[in-house]
């Protein structure tokens, strides 16, 4: 009777260790990017809060939901800026890329157009606004996929 007991308590164990497992994959799994990405910058750009220098950067968007955070690393993998999107678009090109405007002698990131999500995030509202209406002034910088 000992003997029987101590099998189904192994066996409860098993499928307890099991499931424990599984969990952590699938965890593992969601915590994966949504979208990583690089790009290079050859001026001076306020992305929100920070100022980028001239220089390599990547970019990774955390989740796929709202909100949706931008993380900003320079070349040796620091941290720079976790900015928080304030609009997301679902009408986008089909590229990756920052747009980036000059307003008051300085260039500013105002979106970055997600094309392989299929989706635009807008940083500066006011600011795509007025690209929108005057579309000269538009710079773009492309969003390379990075390897994951």
């Amino acid at each position: 009777m000992k003997e029987v007991r101590g099998l189904a308590v192994g066996k409860i164990l098993l499928a307890v260790r099991i499931i424990v497992i599984s969990a952590g994959i699938a965890q593992a799994q969601t915590d994966l990017p949504a979208f990583t990405g690089k790009f290079t910058l050859t001026t001076q750009v306020r992305w929100s809060t920070v100022v980028l220098r001239p220089g390599d950067y990547t970019v990774t968007i955390e989740n796929n939901g709202w909100p949706t955070y931008a993380v900003i690393r320079n070349s040796e993998g620091s941290s720079l800026a976790q900015l928080m999107c304030q609009i997301t678009d679902g009408s986008t090109h089909a590229r990756n890329e920052l747009l980036i405007r000059q307003k008051d002698g300085q260039f500013r990131v105002y979106s970055m157009n997600l094309g392989s999500l299929g989706k635009a995030l807008v940083y500066d509202p006011a600011l795509a606004r007025e690209a929108v209406l005057d579309a000269r002034a538009l710079q773009t910088v492309p969003v390379m996929l990075a390897k994951r």
